[in-house]
């Protein structure tokens, strides 16, 4: 049977390879892609870390949530280094959400009837140890 483009594929495509052509999306799939987007998100905001003089450890902590911008989630000595580098930084906020949009794909796989409740927001920690993503409680002062 020959694959017949359908609308939308070509931004899966374009994510996930040609295993959406081939109907061989698998959910180890996206895990391994997810995988991979985030030690690319690691390795960028180490090395723009390292170029403003920041110090890891201690980690540092990136969340977002929902109706809230991308913010720090937790106490740096750097703080006021790390706000000023990620105010407006474009690239920095859509390789986060490249990486988000997976996670939560994963999670809506894992957990189809379950939804997500505003409070829980989407953390990627950058530790000295190497990255981790995961789903938390957190609460953010939402934007006026």
């Amino acid at each position: 049977m020959q694959y017949r483009e359908k609308p939308g594929d070509r931004g899966l495509v374009r994510l996930f390879g040609p295993a959406v052509a081939n109907h061989n999306l698998t959910l180890s799939g996206v895990r391994k892609r997810a995988g991979k987007a985030l030690d690319r998100f690691d390795r960028y905001v180490r090395l723009e870390l390292e170029s403003q003089g920041v110090a890891l450890p201690p980690a540092v902590d990136l969340v977002s949530c929902p109706n809230c911008e991308l913010a720090l989630g937790s106490e740096h000595p750097q703080s006021d280094t790390i706000l000023a580098w990620m105010s407006g930084n474009v690239k920095l906020a859509k390789r986060f959400k490249e990486v988000e949009v997976l996670y939560e794909l994963i999670r809506a796989a894992e957990q189809p009837d379950a939804g997500l409740p505003d409070e829980i927001c989407f953390h990627i920690g950058v530790t000295s140890a190497g990255p981790v993503a995961y789903f938390a409680v957190h609460l953010c002062e939402t934007p006026a």
